[in-house]
């Protein structure tokens, strides 16, 4: 392998210049003239520069390109559009196959010469995505189908990684919530009080502890409201008395609005690097620790070539690098609608995007710390070998690997930082909504809105806001 590499290295060097000289900027760096558009809400614009960009449109960068321009389209409200794209994104992922060459590439680089593989959040963030266009295009089996999917395909990654290092994103609450709203809608109550029920579960064991949100109070009466309905006494008093709370029956006459914000945008990606001192052990095993971080990888160095093994004992330290996030904090942290001037509703949060990126990453991150120390113990074994064969090659092979420990850090930038929603119940006709956006650094936002309500009629409407501090 080593030989192999080796030989590599002496094709790929004007590659490694080329990659040298961009990879200090980060993916968001990289496309400043984009993001600075998309951020102002200057759709036009954006999806311009995201056309213009070759780069963004290469193999590698493939699916992001495909969501970007997904996400563009949805908030021109070409929702038709806007699920081709993410459908074509969703099969890239799922026949995206490894590419030797990259893969190879990677162990002497890093990790971004490779195609791009979505967070597990990013992941199924496509099939919300496109269960919100399919519920616009007034197509709500197709929209519980992407509810259905997004949980399918945590399922499925999550089983993939090891017993002690499963995701924290195991489940996704608002998924579940929103399939509850979709069975509603439908007047599948039976159906709606499960997922309702489901939704309150996964808010009260998971996303409460990891992710800092609770379950919204209008779940809890969702829940109560689908229960009496279909005549689940029992179900009704255990949720009364758990939630302290009663509920009316609804009125037949009325119709309603579910209004759903969209919040901020979600977090980028940057670089940090971790620092491991080399503890040699009897036994040719060998401990690779960081104190601070209080992480302990050892590994047995007789699994390895000859030359790697001695790559291995000329370790004093290294240094890896890993992707971080860094949150865009949004302008407003709170929000609630007036109707016709007179009732109050509050928009409850329901799904924070920015904490479960976090977790996420570092979920992976302890996963792979494996692969990132095997692949800069490589890197070093490569660099041994070289010099030994040519001392001036070493040199440059040295040079290149330290240049070259850089993180991946792209990620789906167009996200929102967090997810709140509302049920406004309505008499039927017309009605006037005021959105109230409050931010406790710069006032408020107020924009009105219209709507024409039908009785036993549920409208959804998506409203996103892009600000932030």
């Amino acid at each position: 392998m080593i030989f192999f590499l080796q030989k590599r290295l002496q094709l790929s060097l004007v590659l490694f210049a080329s990659i040298l000289l961009s990879s200090c900027a980060t993916y968001y760096q990289q496309n400043e003239a984009f993001n600075k558009s998309f951020e102002s809400g200057d759709i036009l614009t954006a999806n311009k520069h995201l056309d213009a960009n070759k780069k963004l449109q290469s193999n590698r960068n493939r699916v992001l390109y495909l969501v970007n321009k997904g996400t563009l389209a949805w908030m021109q409200k070409d929702y038709a559009l806007a699920n081709t794209y993410f459908n074509e994104a969703d099969l890239f992922i799922e026949d995206q196959r490894k590419n030797i060459g990259s893969e190879a590439l990677a162990i002497i680089s890093n990790p971004s010469v490779k195609p791009y593989k979505p967070e597990d959040f990013e992941n199924v963030l496509i099939n919300y995505y496109k269960a919100i266009g399919y519920l616009q295009l007034g197509q709500n089996q197709e929209a519980l189908i992407e509810c259905r999917r997004v949980n399918e395909k945590l399922y499925a990654l999550n089983d993939k990684y090891p017993r002690n290092h499963k995701n924290r994103y195991s489940d996704d609450a608002f998924a579940h919530n929103l399939m509850g709203m979709i069975y509603d809608a439908s007047k599948d109550y039976n159906n709606a009080f499960i997922a309702y029920r489901n939704a309150y579960n996964i808010y009260k064991t998971n996303y409460s502890e990891n992710f800092g949100t609770i379950s919204p109070e209008q779940l809890k009466k969702d829940i109560l409201r689908t229960a009496k309905r279909i005549g689940f006494e029992k179900e009704y008093i255990f949720y009364s008395k758990k939630f302290n709370m009663t509920i009316e029956s609804p009125s037949k006459d009325e119709g309603e609005i579910i209004f759903i914000w969209m919040n901020g945008l979600g977090p980028v990606k940057d670089e940090w690097s971790i620092n491991f001192a080399a503890n040699r052990g009897g036994g040719g095993m060998l401990t690779l620790a960081n104190n601070e971080e209080g992480i302990n990888f050892p590994f047995n160095t007789n699994n390895f070539s000859s030359n790697e093994k001695a790559a291995f004992n000329n370790l004093d330290f290294v240094r890896i690098a890993f992707p971080k996030y860094r949150e865009r904090t949004p302008l407003f942290n709170q929000a609630f609608i007036e109707i016709n001037g007179t009732d109050t509703f509050v928009l409850e949060k329901a799904e924070d995007v920015n904490a479960i990126a976090f977790k996420c990453l570092k979920d992976r991150m302890v996963r792979e710390l494996a692969n990132s120390i095997l692949r800069l113990a490589t890197k070093k074994a490569l660099e041994e070998y070289t010099r030994s064969k040519d001392q001036t090659l070493g040199t440059l092979l040295s040079i290149a690997n330290a240049l070259t420990e850089k993180a991946d850090t792209r990620n789906w930038q167009t996200l929102p930082h967090s997810i709140y929603y509302s049920r406004i119940k309505l008499k039927p006709g017309n009605h006037k909504l005021v959105l109230n956006l409050k931010s406790g650094i710069n006032g408020e936002h107020k924009q009105e809105f219209k709507f024409n309500v039908k009785a036993g009629k549920t409208q959804f409407f998506i409203f996103q806001s892009l600000e932030t501090r």
